[in-house]
């Protein structure tokens, strides 16, 4: 049975790196790209429909920051397909405050905002559609970085960015008690890794890719259960 995607922030790194991931994979779904720009969601799907020509892919026009973008954004999938299959909330910041930190309350602020709240929103405005498939899934793209265990027991450098970092173990434990709360749709929290990416000026140690594909194996993602 053809599943419908959507996946945000899909149209660079590790969203984009999952897109293709999927549709090489199983080009017979409906992917649709959660892009806050048209334009750069059509030049992402016509850089995936190269290379597999058979996959079926849209785009909607989705800033998860906006509560009528993600409206809007539902409304244009409800009357389109009736239903979502699975939500991949990838979309996400990572920022540090000024060293003179006179902006550091508004860039904690904006970090939650977006890798937090605008997650949580995005998840629950789409539950009436996802309640709508014979499987819904929603899919949290987080960072070993947000593991209290992790952090704790492993070996791990200094983060980048606390504030990236906090967000991320927020978003854990987020995604945690809205599974609770849902106990229909199966839930994931998954880390792709340190990839290379715009999102750390490229710094990364494993291809974006590589990254989709040990998390995002679409084998997982309309089967069984995956989590870190």
């Amino acid at each position: 049975m053809s599943r419908v995607f959507l996946i945000t922030g899909a149209n660079r790194g590790i969203g984009f790196a999952i897109l293709r991931s999927l549709s090489q994979q199983a080009p017979e779904h409906t992917y649709i790209l959660g892009v806050r720009s048209l334009p750069s969601g059509d030049e992402a799907r016509q850089k995936v429909k190269e290379e597999c020509p058979l996959a079926h892919l849209e785009g909607v026009e989705l800033d998860i920051t906006s509560d009528d973008s993600i409206r809007r954004a539902a409304d244009v999938i409800k009357h389109r397909y009736g239903r979502l299959d699975c939500l991949v909330n990838n979309a996400g910041i990572g920022l540090n405050p000024k060293p003179d930190q006179s902006d550091f309350r508004a860039i904690y602020n904006q970090v939650f905002d977006t890798n937090v709240t605008s997650i949580a929103l995005t998840t629950n405005l789409f539950l009436p559609l996802l309640s709508q498939s014979n499987g819904p899934r929603v899919i949290n793209v987080s960072s070993a970085r947000g593991s209290v265990a992790m952090q704790t027991n492993a070996k791990l450098p200094p983060t980048a960015s606390i504030p990236y970092t906090v967000s991320k173990t927020a978003l854990n434990i987020t995604t945690l008690e809205m599974a609770k709360l849902n106990p229909e749709v199966m839930f994931h929290v998954v880390s792709p890794g340190h990839c290379k990416t715009a999102f750390n000026g490229y710094r990364g140690k494993k291809d974006p890719l590589d990254g989709a594909k040990n998390r995002g194996d679409v084998r997982m993602t309309v089967g069984a259960a995956f989590c870190t």
